[in-house]
């Protein structure tokens, strides 16, 4: 039996399992159908589906297949220096990849907690960001947008997600707990 946190084995895989973020979902689902997405600003209170979402969405764009070649995830707070965002996230943001049918020509960099990010770090991401949108698109999720510096901002599609109503999170308990 493998040992896995609950967190991580009901993580929503698809777009459709998300709850409670419609708008968000719906918006979405028009990058799976055209394969194109700007950067993307995820901002809102903890536990809302941030994370989950993006993760949702990548492994629809790149399947199981091209998952691990086109997604990095990386918690902000700990690589929140300026070091780690000219080390780290260049390099992995300008390595290019291979085309391949029916897969977006590009990965993504999905930078969690990013309102923990000195300013000295978050404006060169957003040099990164531009120097390699080409073959890269980033995905900053922060609970405060605010505390992003508006050249990131500017650069990306806004997406507010609201908090999970507390009779939609019991139910989805209940279904883990039958589940299990």
């Amino acid at each position: 039996m493998k040992n896995e946190s609950w967190i991580e084995k009901f993580r929503p895989k698809k777009l459709k399992d998300v709850i409670s973020q419609e708008e968000i979902i719906l918006s979405l689902k028009k990058v799976i159908i055209t394969q194109n997405i700007p950067h993307l600003l995820f901002f809102g209170p903890s536990g809302c589906g941030k994370t989950s979402t993006i993760l949702a969405l990548a492994r629809e764009l790149f399947s199981d297949k091209y998952w691990e070649d086109r997604v990095i995830e990386l918690n902000a707070s700990d690589e929140r220096g300026i070091r780690a965002v000219r080390d780290k996230i260049k390099t992995y943001a300008r390595n290019s990849i291979n085309k391949c049918e029916g897969i977006p020509p590009w990965k993504i960099i999905i930078l969690d907690e990013a309102d923990t990010m000195t300013s000295d770090s978050q404006f060169a991401l957003r040099k990164i960001m531009e120097d390699y949108s080409k073959v890269t698109r980033f995905c900053i999720i922060c609970n405060y947008h605010n505390k992003i510096i508006d050249p990131i901002i500017s650069r990306c599609s806004l997406f507010r997600f609201r908090p999970i109503p507390k009779d939609l999170i019991k139910k989805k308990l209940i279904e883990i707990c039958e589940k299990e």
